[in-house]
């Protein structure tokens, strides 16, 4: 869903206000509505909502609650059936995100589809296959009903673009809502606010100058624009993303679900292992608990270990979409992993300043090729380190530098005033800093004065 969509903001209106008055008004209470009721609530409108994106994608949600419903009876009887399972979980994702992909590798002529990549699809398969292995792992238990699966399925704060859920949460929320308290309100509310500021301030605006930049190609590139455009891509891709995941954490929480936060600061990481405990938690841990844990973890030497690494962040990369340039991306960070933990705690010596600049700088390089295609990824590369002998400044260049440079400063302020704070648990809790809050009270005005070119959210394409 597109929370800065007029039609998607009239929509939540209506959808709110409804649920206030039926599920949260005094006089509603003494009729005591279920939590039933509650969730069905949620989910039918959650489907609703998914319709009016596209009608016919309802069909794989209902697809998945079916699996969910009827096939967990199996999962507990051998691991044969629970690879099944996971298999027909994945297969729509596989077939809309990779099977044209496929047919271009194998050059089939006259093969590939005009396919449409259902909204969230990674988002709620990823889900749904924790939800399995959980069942065959005895964690939780194998007796939801079909509109309470459904729910965990299309929950629509999290569908478009996460975070992925997870069923131990979303269960446990179900029947034990989390209490409408004040507290509560003007934290989701501040949730809402901030997640907006990051997407029509920073990302909108830092997007279209990103956008136009790389309209007009790499290979005429200066220094200065490459990473004038990655810089910005950077913080684009950011401010994007968890401002998506911080209104979907708020929209939740008025509804009594409390969702663990999904980014805590990423660029204050001085290692990139940091970074993957502040950047998209709710992927690096999906991956740590059902896939690098699976095949071992750290329990079967460094060799195996490093191999574990390699293989949970290329899997990462092909994750966010087919393509050489997404494997290159988790490439880059695993092998950059696995050399932090070769060097243990030798590279922690190494000043906290001088480490977060490498890792800003692998990060901005590794951004490159999620991004761009591979030769167009190679080639800003090469112009970011000066290998072409590129000119540091082209007066006649059409590309913006200057302006991308200063709009860096908002997401800097974010980092560094932290308008919310992620608590030991991996919750969102208040920061109740008064400089902090003044900034974010003038970073409002800024925003409803200054919104940038509406760009659809990034994350939609995963």
């Amino acid at each position: 869903m597109n929370f800065t969509n007029n039609i998607v903001i009239l929509e939540l209106t209506l959808f709110f206000t409804l649920y206030f008055v039926l599920f949260q008004l005094p006089q509603t209470k003494k009729i005591h509505l279920s939590a039933h009721s509650r969730n069905h609530f949620i989910a039918i409108a959650s489907l609703l909502f998914y319709a009016s994106w596209y009608p016919p994608a309802v069909l794989l949600l209902l697809y998945h609650a079916f699996l969910g419903k009827y096939s967990t009876k199996y999962l507990q009887e051998d691991k044969k059936s629970l690879w099944i399972v996971i298999g027909l979980a994945l297969l729509p994702l596989l077939f809309f995100k990779y099977y044209n992909y496929f047919i271009d590798l194998v050059a089939l002529q006259g093969a590939s589809l005009d396919l449409i990549l259902p909204l969230g699809l990674s988002f709620y398969t990823f889900s749904m296959i924790g939800y399995y292995i959980d069942i065959y792992n005895k964690e939780i238990e194998a007796n939801q009903s079909f509109l309470d699966i459904l729910l965990f399925i299309a929950f629509w704060p999290h569908l478009a673009a996460g975070p992925i859920l997870r069923a131990k949460n979303i269960f446990g929320n179900i029947f034990k809502e989390e209490r409408l308290t004040s507290t509560t309100i003007t934290l989701a509310l501040l949730l809402i606010i901030v997640g907006l500021i990051k997407k029509l301030l920073i990302a909108d605006n830092i997007g279209a100058y990103v956008n136009w930049n790389i309209s007009y190609g790499v290979e005429s590139m200066s220094i200065v624009d490459a990473w004038a455009t990655m810089l910005g891509f950077s913080a684009q891709i950011y401010a994007d993303f968890s401002g998506y995941s911080d209104m979907a954490i708020g929209f939740a929480l008025l509804m009594g679900f409390r969702l663990p936060a999904n980014f805590n600061y990423p660029y204050l990481a001085t290692t990139i292992t940091e970074f993957w405990h502040r950047w998209h938690i709710s992927l690096s841990t999906w991956f740590r608990d059902y896939l690098y844990f699976p095949l071992g973890g750290s329990k079967e030497g460094n060799y195996r270990t490093y191999m574990n690494i390699m293989i949970v962040f290329i899997l990462s990369g092909i994750w966010h979409g087919a393509g050489m340039g997404f494997a290159i991306w988790g490439a880059i960070h695993g092998i950059i992993l696995v050399a932090e933990k070769a060097l243990g705690k030798e590279y922690l010596r190494v000043y906290s300043t001088i480490r977060w600049v490498i890792t800003m700088i692998l990060i901005v390089v590794a951004w490159s090729f999620f991004r761009l295609e591979y030769s167009e990824a190679i080639i800003i590369v090469q112009k970011m380190f000066g290998l072409d002998n590129s000119l540091f400044i082209n007066h006649s260049s059409p590309y913006y530098q200057f302006v991308i440079f200063m709009m860096l400063l908002y997401p800097i302020l974010d980092h560094i005033f932290k308008f919310y704070q992620v608590d030991k648990e991996g919750f969102v809790v208040m920061n109740t800093n008064r400089i902090g809050l003044l900034v974010l009270s003038i970073l409002i005005l800024v925003t409803f004065t200054f919104s940038g070119d509406p760009l659809p959210f990034i994350y939609f394409d995963f």
